[in-house]
């Protein structure tokens, strides 16, 4: 039942949100009423007001001792069981140039794999859906992930062919159809490890956990650029498409970071960040902000802030204290 507090709030909501659509290029605009129907379930209790952890770890670079950082940084998160579970680890392979930190690097994955494995996973698969190559393959042999994966038998899905399973669309998020198609692996994990690269984007502000989930979308169904995220609006479709995945932890490669002209062709920077949370809202507020950017910035996390999707503002921060960790970056160059 929703309270008088609540009614009261999701009022005011309203009233800015009928006078006020959230536009940004690239994108559509975003009615009320699907996230006044959404609030009024009940389901927005999950972090309305609850404080979400991120662990920040430093790292200056991928020949360091990764396993134990991650291992502490995944216990300062206080993440969740993974003994006997299927997990999918979602790497960014958006496509490689040499030269420009564009992957996430092969290091991050192996060491995570490693993780889940010593933790108790019953299975653990590496997938991802380029969303400007028709074969993802290429692009892990061209990293150095292929050897890495080849190294700890560890099974690669190309998810723009993978089975594409029918999903019944949440809250009119993606507004084109009742039902959207994602592949048979990512629904029948257990858990999804969201694992990219932290970068600056042209369209979507920074490229970080929440739209690194976009690589999930089978081109083969749905096209390359994967074109239903851009006839849809980006910040709708991140979001729209986290809400129907299984749980999803964030564990962000900031070793070496991108700024400018993201996500293919910035420059690199000597971050030396890595940051690890169960709430990927938590996590990439959290890592924009150590980009010297403000969430009013990204779209789709303001949108998430505004929705209550995640938790946006009540974050506690374990490990390292972000001001050792806090830069300023080119931001990308407007459309």
């Amino acid at each position: 039942m929703m309270t008088r507090r609540t009614f009261l709030r999701l009022t005011a909501l309203a009233g800015i949100g009928v006078g006020v659509g959230i536009i940004h290029r690239n994108t559509a605009p975003l009615g009320v009423f699907p996230y006044l129907r959404w609030a009024a379930s009940g389901q927005k209790q999950k972090y309305f007001g609850k404080t979400s952890i991120v662990a920040l770890g430093e790292c200056s670079g991928y020949k360091d001792n990764l396993l134990a950082c991650l291992r502490s940084l995944w216990q300062r998160a206080e993440l969740p069981e993974i003994r006997g579970k299927r997990v999918l680890i979602k790497p960014n392979l958006v496509d490689y140039l040499e030269n420009h930190p564009v992957t996430t690097a092969p290091e991050m994955v192996g060491a995570v794999a490693d993780l889940l494995f010593e933790s108790g996973a019953r299975e653990v698969i590496v997938g991802d859906g380029s969303a400007f190559r028709r074969e993802t393959w290429p692009i892990a042999e061209a990293n150095g992930l292929a050897s890495v994966l080849l190294a700890r038998g560890l099974k690669f899905i190309d998810l723009n062919y993978d089975d594409p399973q029918p999903v019944p669309v949440r809250d009119k998020w993606l507004q084109r159809s009742p039902v959207f198609w994602l592949p048979r692996h990512v629904l029948t994990s257990d858990l999804i490890i969201s694992l990219p690269k932290l970068k600056t984007h042209h369209w979507a502000g920074v490229s970080l956990s929440l739209k690194n989930l976009l690589g999930v979308v089978p081109g083969a169904r749905y096209g390359w650029p994967k074109n239903i995220i851009h006839m849809n609006g980006i910040p709708q479709s991140i979001l729209g498409i986290y809400q129907m995945l299984p749980p999803v932890i964030s564990v962000v490669d900031g070793i070496i970071g991108m700024e400018g002209d993201g996500p293919l062709f910035g420059s690199p920077v000597s971050h030396g960040l890595l940051a690890v949370g169960r709430d990927p809202v938590s996590v990439d507020v959290t890592c924009t902000q150590l980009m010297g950017f403000s969430i009013e910035s990204v779209p789709h996390l303001k949108l998430a802030a505004w929705a209550g999707i995640g938790q946006a503002h009540r974050i506690e921060i374990r490990g390292v204290q972000r001001e050792r960790l806090q830069r300023r970056y080119q931001p990308p160059p407007s459309a």
